[in-house]
């Protein structure tokens, strides 16, 4: 085996805070020991809350000092301790030998930058590139992790990209000075099945060409037994199982470990039964003018949604699915009537295009949107309480208090989230929980459609089974009608009756999702299939399928 370029030994990491003059310490991670060879890829696994994240953070000392601490413990990179390294030595570490590719791009990217000046800077700092040359380095970098048209989209802001591509400006930023160590954490969390194939190619090839190391924080197992060499396994801060990967997935030793390996989503049984109709769409079509020149004049189209047309039933799941671009959003919108278009859309037999005033907002109460990200579309500010009931004030429904707060506590109840736990604040929430609170916002205005952007897409594969078996029951019990837009398709396998497959704009193939996961007939369908699941897997669909 190659060389340890970083060794931990008995790292713990603890928190401290004050209350009524006391000092209290949380003990959260414990006696982490490790090593990361050149070359290799360590997969670091575990449920939201085990310690992955506090682990990896403590290696770059990004933990929120002098709060979080160190009671004991050693990160020593090529010779170099980390704990407790002075400012200078992180400064010339930081990005350039260790890089980081963080969860969350929108809130690791500034907003106020635009792309190209944020890949700049790091090559400013550590590699003294400016102009010109800095400039061909950036759109290199952005064509080798799939940015389509990387000369356009130098110059946008985060806002403008959708999550895969800031996911993918995040992998540009941390290739960008050839480290000799990657911190990868959940780095292809908000990607597509090909994307994700794409990007883990690259960095694989990137380990064979630069004999990089690379952590690989994530709760992906599929991903993981493509790619990784070693396992390290965690649950509550601590340790419970390391080894080779292939003998890990072949027979593991703690139980914790069995649980992870096991956990799938089920396969979807479609409700018996004649649902009745919701709502239809026919030819729907969004186009964003291209404008040039001084007078601005209009020369072309970017043709976000083409000529789209649907049925969505009581009690039943659409799923949508694409790579980033593909229009899956933009369709959701313009359904929604966020956005404008062309075509015809009629919810429960009315026309939408000409709703206004009262009538539209009996068609926003119809029509809920389930996000992406729980914790940025809960407002820090306000009480979990108030979040649900948001929906209540801006209908002006059970202006009773006493009235309203049962409404909250039951709505809570039925996403089993404790209702005592509507006096907290989101940032107190497991990110499952925090989903489960945006569903019951959603719900408690009682919808006929609710539309599910990514909602799974941040939450390990044992959480994500819990909210999908929620899902499920909320479904049955309200008669609810989704529209579930997602890029994990196991996970659109498991909950979505009929399919619809997109590519630029276009519905490639639509159907019931049984017989497409079976049958594929589009080429890009086929695609999309083979990227997410392997030959035993896609036999597995057939034969259920066919039984």
């Amino acid at each position: 085996m190659s060389e340890a370029v970083l060794s931990v030994r008995d790292l713990s990491v603890s928190f401290q805070r004050t209350e009524q003059g006391e000092r209290q310490v949380t003990d959260v991670v414990r006696d982490i020991r490790f090593e990361l060879h050149a070359g290799e890829t360590l997969a670091l696994v575990g449920e939201s809350g085990s310690g992955k994240s506090l682990t990896a953070l403590s290696i770059l000392q990004l933990l929120p000092y002098p709060y979080a601490f160190h009671p004991s413990g050693s990160i020593v990179y090529r010779g170099t301790e980390l704990v407790g390294a002075d400012r200078e030595t992180l400064q010339r570490i930081r990005g350039n030998d260790i890089s980081m590719i963080f969860q969350e791009p929108m809130t690791a990217l500034n907003p106020l930058h635009v792309v190209e000046k944020q890949i700049g800077e790091s090559l400013a700092l550590h590699q003294n590139l400016a102009g010109q040359a800095a400039r061909e380095e950036i759109l290199s970098l952005l064509d080798k992790v799939g940015i389509d048209d990387p000369t356009t989209r130098i110059r946008s802001y985060p806002h403008q990209l959708s999550g895969g591509q800031r996911q993918r400006v995040m992998i540009a930023m941390a290739l960008a000075n050839r480290p000799d160590i990657l911190l990868a954490d959940e780095p292809t969390t908000a990607l597509d099945v090909t994307v994700q194939s794409r990007i883990l190619a690259l960095l694989k090839s990137l380990q064979s060409s630069e004999n990089l190391g690379m952590l690989l924080i994530t709760h992906d197992l599929n991903m993981v037994r493509k790619v990784a060499d070693r396992i390290l396994v965690m649950k509550d801060g601590r340790l419970v199982e390391q080894g080779r990967a292939a003998a890990v997935f072949a027979g593991p030793q703690d139980s914790y470990t069995r649980k992870l390996i096991e956990a799938e989503p089920p396969v979807r049984k479609s409700p018996a039964g004649a649902p009745e109709t919701v709502l239809t769409a026919e030819d729907v079509k969004v186009w964003y003018p291209i404008r040039r020149g001084l007078l601005k004049r209009t020369v072309g189209h970017v043709k976000a949604l083409n000529r789209a047309s649907l049925r969505l039933s009581s009690g039943r799941t659409l799923g949508v699915v694409g790579e980033s671009g593909s229009g899956k959003t933009t369709l959701a919108l313009a359904l929604l009537r966020l956005i404008e278009f062309e075509g015809r859309v009629e919810l429960d037999g009315k026309p939408l295009g000409g709703s206004s005033g009262y009538s539209m907002m009996q068609i926003r109460r119809s029509m809920q949107v389930v996000f992406q990200d729980p914790y940025g579309s809960l407002s820090p500010r306000m009480s979990i309480g108030e979040i649900v009931s948001e929906g209540l004030d801006a209908h002006n429904l059970l202006t009773d208090s006493a009235e309203r707060d049962r409404e909250v506590v039951h709505m809570l109840r039925e996403v089993e989230i404790d209702p005592e736990a509507r006096f907290r604040y989101p940032h107190e929430f497991s990110g499952g929980q925090r989903q489960r609170i945006a569903i019951a916002r959603a719900l408690i205005l009682k919808p006929r459609i609710l539309f599910l952007d990514e909602p799974t897409s941040a939450l390990d594969r044992t959480v994500q089974i819990q909210v999908l078996e929620l899902l499920e029951r909320l479904q049955r019990q309200y008669g609810l009608a989704y529209v579930f837009i997602s890029h994990d398709l196991s996970v659109i396998r498991a909950i979505a009756d009929d399919l619809m497959v997109m590519k630029s704009g276009d519905i490639v193939e639509q159907g019931e999702a049984p017989t497409i996961f079976a049958h594929p007939r589009h080429p890009y369908t086929r695609i999309l299939l083979e990227a997410a699941f392997d030959g035993a897997s896609m036999t597995g669909l057939r034969e259920t399928a066919e039984g």
